[in-house]
Formats: C-alpha cells, structure tokens, sequence
C-alpha cells in the first residue's frame, strides 16, 4: 500500500489547481481525498511531489503539510513500515511478499529479484545490494548488460535475453525503487530515470496468429490415435472455443464454471485485471462446446427445431420443397440445414442464390436460439468447472463474480494446466503445418479478425476485456500489416481506370 499526491487542475481557472492525495493498494484506489489546498499549476512538481519555492505562496507551510499527511500515512499503515535495511534486495522482497496478493505476480517479480541477487553476488562480489549502489549509473549499466545474456547453464551462452524481456526486468526495479522512495521521503531520492536508456526502442515482434487458411487446417484437423494419452483433439476444440468466445484467455478458460453462462451471455471477472466481462454465446462456439457435452448439444438442438422458428410466408415458400432426411419441414433440425445449405452450394445445374439467401437468414435465427438453449442448459449445472484440467474440489473456495485472489499452490496449478494445452496445441501445429499455436494465439486471431471487419478500438478491447484501450492498441501495433488489405482493396474500388 502506498500514498502518493497530484494536482487537479480548476474548472473555474486553469491555471490553477488543488492538491489531492490517493492511497493504493497495487493498482487498486483505496481513497482520493483533497488537502484544500489551491496552487498556481506551475508551482507544482509533479515529481517530487512537493510545491516548488517561490515568491508567490508559503511553499515552506504547504510542504510541511504535505511531509505531515506522509508520516501519518507511514506511521497508520503497518505495511508501509519505513525500512532500516542496508539491502535493496531484502527490501523489494519484503515489500513484494507484504503489498502483493496476486501470485503470478510475485513469481514474476521474484524470478527478476533472484536475477539481480545473482548478478551481486556473481559479478560485483557482494552479499547484498547496498541502495548507495542504485545511484550509480554503471551499476545498471552493468546488470543491463549481464541480464542481455541467458544465466541458465543448461542454455546456449550465445543466445541473449530478447530485448523487451530486459526492459521488463529494469521496469520491475524501477517499481520497487519508486516504492522505497515513497516510503522513505526523508532521504535523498534515487534517480531512475536512465534505468531503461538504450533498451526501451527494442523491435515489435509480430504476434503469432493464425490466417483464413490456418484457421481452415485446424478446423479440419482430425486424429485417431491408440494412445489414449493423445488430448489433442480436445485441445482442437478448446482453442476454437477460445477463438469464437471473443478470444478468452487461458486462465479464464480453465476457471470458467458452469454458472458464468447465464442470459444467453458468458459472464465473469477477469483474472488478470479484475474487470467484469460479458460477452455473447456465438453458436459456433456453443459447437465447440458440444464437443465435451454432446448430450447437452443435442438437447438444445431438438429444443428448437425449425418448426419452433417464427417463419415468414416467403421463407416457407423456398423451404417446402426440402426433403431432407426425408423429415417433415416442421422436424428439420440445424444440422439438417446445414446440410441442406451445402447441397444447394454445390447444386450447379440451378440458380439457387434467392434460396440461398433465406436458408442462410432462417439458419442465422435457429443457431441463436440453439445457443440460447445451450447456455441455459449450461447455467443450470451446479457449481463445477467447464473444462476438467483443473480440480474443482482446489478451486471451489473462489467466489463466481469475485476478482480471483489465488493462493501458491492454485496459481501453480493453473501454470501446469497452461503447459498441458500448450504441449497440446504444439502437437495439433506440427501436425497440420503451422508455425507455432498456443493458447494466446486464439486471442490474437480473434483482435486480428475483429479489426480487419471493420470493429473500432473500442470494441475490439472491449471483447478483449482489456483494463485499457492503451493495451488494445499496443496490440494492433503490432499486427502484419496485411490486416489493411480489405480497406485498401475498398479503397481501389472506388475508381474506375480503363
């Protein structure tokens, strides 16, 4: 938990501000409170978070005022204990097991602490990391250089640390920093500022995803194997369920519970930023879905045959003459007009395109009440989890619509699932000839796929469930760059050249 102040600029005169204080516990605001206290714009330093002396205004009062709301804040909260440590690294670690709950987060930030603790003792020669040390600008100098190289002696000495991975190690050190000089007002600041020169204008990888054609393989992936240890054709249908639910994460996927489908809706709380999501149950991934429970598929599909569906006079004038299966019309299932729909594709001998075009409108409206019926059936469980990777009886303390706190041993659970799908996913790519598939491919095809259909920013981060837009469009950065190819083939159209 921490305190920090900024200055919130006056409807009434711009030029003016008041100073507020907001207290955080990681990323979430505990409190926002205003000192009443009205300064000129320019006369607050916004990064020492202190008014700047001058003539004006009584700086020397406000900034006692301020130092005092400090001590008060480090003196109430028992988490923001001042430190008398010498040692950085025993400081960030205390302050990481003290103020952080989410545990991949401390696996994350312990991994860099240990990279640091190893780069003191190895190549400087000392048991702790004095804070006197951090001010020098060849310290860093040196540990960006030696984190450049993998330290796994089981790894080629010859491959380095991609270059975003550095920068995301020296952010890490930056955070910690930060926090020990909030904590500690008093002492003369520790600059920070050079932590990332020379690394932050590191390459954008492209992230991987699959194309129109990728997608296609693995939709007509199949595989029959003697082993029965070979999942890969559930990994098939997970990875498309992922695609066709707005690109779930993988560790939503694994905690999904039967009770997050409600409302013809998938509703649930993020894992990672704790944000509530809802998102529409497509029929395409309500099919995928009927792979693990065909009965409940089944269900829903003779819970709304075609005979169920509202017809207009002119719909039912193009489908009395379908005979297939040889069911009456009223008996006709979607599966039954998805046959239909591919024989009237492939039947060239007649101009089927005005039938085409009510089958299609007629099948549009069968698969949403399928998928209606499928999410009802689904909600109706008890409490358990969709997908079995995980076991249930570990992760039934968790609340449905709560953000996920996890423990040690949950989120290490949840890390294995992750490895066991991707080892899954890295079989289904060998085989059918792609680069690379894991579980956030699903993601990145589904934003690639949205963005290259016309959706706005807004909309692709909203089915994201990103925290902020800045996220989504961090990710379309990076996207190839053919995604434009249907803009700028709208855009030739538009002019005729003879």
């Amino acid at each position: 938990m921490y305190q920090f102040f900024y200055i919130r600029i006056s409807k009434n005169n711009p030029k003016m501000g008041t100073i507020y204080k907001a207290v955080y516990d990681d990323r979430t605001p505990i409190s926002r409170d205003t000192l009443k206290i009205t300064i000129p714009l320019k006369l607050w330093d916004d990064k020492k978070q202190k008014v700047r002396p001058n003539m004006e205004i009584d700086h020397e009062k406000y900034n006692y005022i301020l130092n005092q709301h400090k001590s008060d804040f480090l003196a109430a909260n028992k988490k923001a204990v001042r430190t008398n440590r010498d040692c950085f690294i025993e400081f960030a670690t205390d302050y990481l097991e003290k103020n952080y709950t989410n545990e991949g987060t401390k696996v994350k930030y312990t991994t860099v602490l240990n990279s640091l603790k190893k780069y003191v003792n190895e190549e400087l020669k000392l048991t702790g990391l004095p804070f006197s040390e951090l001010r020098k600008i060849d310290f860093i100098k040196g540990y960006k250089k030696w984190v450049f190289k993998r330290q796994y002696p089981s790894r080629d000495e010859k491959v380095v640390k991609r270059t975003k991975t550095v920068f995301n190690y020296l952010i890490v050190l930056q955070t910690f920093v930060k926090r020990y000089n909030e904590l500690n007002p008093e002492k003369d600041e520790i600059k920070t500022i050079h932590y990332t020169v020379g690394v932050h204008e590191f390459e954008n990888v492209e992230p991987r995803m699959l194309y129109p054609e990728e997608i296609d393989r693995l939709i007509n992936y199949s595989y029959e194997s003697v082993k029965t240890a070979d999942k890969s054709m559930e990994a098939k249908h997970q990875f498309l369920f992922q695609f066709f639910a707005s690109g779930l994460r993988i560790s939503d996927i694994l905690l999904l519970n039967y009770k997050h489908f409600t409302n013809g809706r998938i509703e649930f709380v993020v894992k990672k930023s704790g944000k509530k999501i809802s998102i529409p149950f497509l029929f395409k991934a309500c099919k995928m879905l009927g792979y693990f429970y065909p009965l409940e598929y089944n269900t829903a599909i003779l819970a709304n045959l075609l005979g169920d569906i509202d017809l207009m006079a002119y719909e039912v004038d193009e489908l009395i003459n379908v005979n297939s299966l040889k069911k009456p019309l009223q008996n006709l299932t979607i599966e039954d007009l998805f046959q239909f729909q591919q024989y009237l594709i492939t039947d060239r001998g007649n101009d089927n395109s005005n039938r085409l075009r009510v089958i299609k409108e007629v099948i549009i409206r069968v698969e949403k009440q399928v998928a209606a019926s499928m999410c009802k059936i689904m909600g109706e469980k008890p409490n358990g989890l969709v997908f079995d990777y995980l076991n249930y009886e570990d992760f039934k303390d968790l609340r449905i619509m709560d953000k996920k706190e996890l423990t040690k041993v949950q989120d290490h659970e949840i890390h294995r699932a992750r490895s066991k799908y991707n080892s899954r996913l890295k079989s289904i790519a060998k085989r059918i000839g792609v680069e690379k598939i894991t579980s956030h491919v699903s993601r990145h095809s589904f934003a690639y796929y949205m963005l290259s259909t016309g959706a706005t920013v807004e909309e692709i981060s909203f089915a994201l469930g990103h925290a902020t837009i800045e996220i989504t469009q961090s990710y379309i950065k990076q996207f190839p760059s053919r995604y434009s190819d249907n803009a700028i083939d709208r855009f030739g159209s538009r002019f005729n050249i003879q």
